[in-house]
Order: structure tokens, then sequence, then C-alpha cells
């Protein structure tokens, strides 16, 4: 959402405080309505906002968002006396500002929103301008529709990937203590995530292909302060099905999120497979919202240069999460085929650093990056290819950055 607000003030000299009772807290010029919240619910925003100055040029600027109440007629009404949400100084250039509520007791046929305005002082003009609000509500009960390709595992014309390490028994049940070895410096920290054996009976093309994430990404990615920046504000395992599909860990149901409703960005990612994030922050809620990373129509947010590519591999019509991510501590991150930290070697050091036939099977690896339970380094089906194949295949000193922003 973005919004201009033509800010004015009175011909004073100097910034008056805030004081609602004498008139100066900004009025709301716009709000963001929250028709699925209840009393009680905890309620965090962020936005953007900045000044563009006028004639005359004011002494400085405010901003303030509101909790309100809206009836059935659109009128804004005032229950929580608190205004102090957040806000402040908007400068010439974009900053991010955070701010939290607690949804107070509504009255009948009023529904519950965030309200925004804007002043000026020492007599100037100027527009404030707002943009990319960002609200969650604390709780659970948000589901997520999520699909993806892996391309190591993927069958072109098929339209499903290979379970090779369901079949070979190799795909764990249960997860260890997080490690870097296993999952990647990005997987969700935790024990014990177990799923039941018999998930991994079912054949077909629902059948399990391997352990997936996602993760929940809260405000506007390249404004990195601790309190107001973009966050990673929930992780959670999943699985993924050969049709592409992510389900909850009864392999089956759509996955549930840490949050009640909410706009966040969404990010996939696997072991060995670098990971995507929605472009725009999607709408959450308990109705499972769709995010198919498999869809060439569907918009994924990019990093800007010198790090910025296609964040999937183009496969005819479909598109695929890129392969070869086998080593574990890429920065930026990315898929390396030559140099320091890259991802050949990882394959090399699996099967023993030596001797370039060996294999190694029957293992749960990382780098294995077409996922049929060898690692292999030269010979028919082996992983090193697919890491040339990801970095363009021409120039070895490519690398290929995942086009997710942060850590």
């Amino acid at each position: 959402m973005a919004m201009a607000l033509q800010a004015t003030s009175t011909d004073y000299p100097y910034c008056p405080p805030v004081d609602p009772l004498g008139g100066w807290t900004p009025a709301p010029n716009f709000y963001q309505p929250l028709p699925q919240v209840v009393a009680g619910d905890v309620v965090r925003f962020k936005f953007l906002a900045r000044l563009e100055e006028g004639v005359p040029q004011p002494s400085g600027s405010a901003i303030l968002p509101y909790a309100i109440t809206v009836d059935a007629e659109g009128d804004m009404h005032f229950p929580v006396t608190d205004l102090t949400l957040g806000g402040g100084n908007p400068l010439a250039t974009w900053e991010s500002f955070p701010g939290q509520v607690t949804v107070p007791e509504l009255s009948a046929g009023h529904v519950f929103a965030i309200g925004f305005g804007a002043h000026t002082f020492g007599g100037g003009n100027g527009v404030v301008h707002f943009d990319n609000v960002a609200v969650l509500v604390e709780g659970s009960g948000a589901r997520l529709n999520a699909k993806a390709w892996l391309d190591g595992a993927f069958v072109p014309g098929t339209n499903l990937m290979r379970d090779d390490l369901r079949v070979a028994g190799l795909i764990p049940t249960t997860l260890p203590t997080y490690t870097n070895a296993m999952m990647g410096p990005n997987a969700p920290a935790g024990t014990g995530i177990s799923i039941e054996p018999a998930v991994l009976t079912v054949a077909g093309n629902n059948a399990i292909v391997d352990w997936v994430w996602v993760e929940l990404h809260f405000g506007t990615p390249g404004f990195t302060n601790a309190s107001s920046g973009f966050e990673t504000v929930a992780k959670r395992y999943a699985l993924i099905q050969r049709d592409g599909d992510i389900v909850d860990l009864d392999g089956s149901s759509s996955v549930p999120l840490p949050i009640k409703a909410g706009n966040c960005r969404v990010v996939v990612r696997h072991k060995n497979h670098l990971g995507v994030m929605s472009a725009e922050p999607l709408g959450l809620n308990a109705t499972a919202t769709l995010f198919d990373a498999r869809a060439a129509s569907t918009p994924l947010f990019a990093l800007a240069a010198p790090h910025t590519g296609p964040a999937r591999k183009t496969v005819g019509s479909t598109r695929t999460l890129w392969a070869g991510d086998a080593w574990t501590l890429n920065a930026p991150h990315g898929v390396l085929y030559t140099g320091q930290g890259n991802d050949r070697d990882a394959i090399l050091i699996a099967i023993g650093g030596n001797t370039p036939t060996n294999t190694l099977s029957g293992q749960y690896r990382k780098e294995d990056v077409n996922m049929d339970g060898v690692v292999k380094y030269t010979g028919s089906n082996n992983d090193r290819d697919i890491i040339l194949q990801t970095i363009g295949g021409v120039v070895l000193t490519t690398v290929r950055y995942e086009q997710v922003p942060g850590p």
C-alpha cells in the first residue's frame, strides 16, 4: 500500500509538542482495516515514510499511526488513548518505522484499523509519502499452500520429481539437533522434529521427496535496523511431494504458520537448492495462501547488482529451484564451481578427497545434489555436473546467487 499526504502547519517557528488536546497530533488521513482481528490480539506493523519538502520549507515534520475503529459508515473512532504506537520524524529518504498495539474491545459493527497521519511544522508545506505498510497479527491459525520444484530431482516433461531418497529409505524421520552440515545455516533450529514412518510409505505423485522449510519475513528488504527493519519472524520445517506440493509433517495438509494473520514475504528453502522469496508480501490467514514457485508468472524477489540474477531455473514452461548448494558457508549465499568455498570441492571431500571415482551411498547428504542417494564426482549422474550447469556451464568463475536478502 502506498499513500502520499499533503502535510501543512500553522505558522509557528518551532516544533510544538505532541498534544492530543491541543490538536498537534496529526489526524489520520488514511487507514489500513484489519477485519480479522478481535479484542486481545497483538498487532505488529511496519511502514516506510519520507518527507518531500514544499514551499515554504517546513522546519520539521511528524507522522503518527493510530489504533482506531471504523464503523459501518466509515467514520473513525479512537478507543485507544495511548497514541504513541510508533512513527517519528520522516526525512527526505525512506525510513522504516515499527509499532505494536493490543486490540481493544470493539463496539458492535466496528472494525479495527491502523490509521496514519502527518504534520509539518514552522509554517511550511510538504508531502509525506507512506509505503510498504506491513501488518502481522501474533498467534496461530494462518496456513500456506506452497509449491516448488527441486531441480536436482526434477524430471522434465513429467511434472514430477524423483523420490529416490524415500525409496532408498534415506529420508530421516527425525531431524537431529540443528547442524550446518546437514541442512545449511538458514535452517530452523530445534531438536526432535519428527514425522510418522507411515508418511514415507506413500507412493505415487504424493510421495515425499525430502524435507524443506518455509520462512516468513516481515518488513521491507534493505532496512536492517533491529527494531524497524526487515526481519525473519518464523521458520518452519515441511515436506515436499513429487508433484511439488509443500505439505505439513503429516504428509498431506497445508503448512500451518505461527501467526494468526498478516502480510509477510514467504521464502521456500531446501538443504542443497537456492531458496526463493515472494517479490511482495502475501496476505496470510486461515485460508491457505498460494505461493507457487513453479509458475513462471509468480513474481519473486531479486537482489541488486552485482548479486542479481534469475531466482529460478527455466525448464520449458515451468521453473525449478537452482540445485548445487553443496557447501555450507557461502557468503553471499550462492552456488560456486571454483574459488574459496566452492560447492564442487564439497562433493570431492565427501567421497574421500583423493580419488574422484569414489562414490558415497546409503547416507542422507547435502552433497547429494541430484538427490539420487549417491554422492558422485565423476561418471554418469554425478553431482558435480549439476553445479556446472547451475552457474551457466561456460565461465567457471560465475556465481549463481540466491535471490533472498539477509544471511
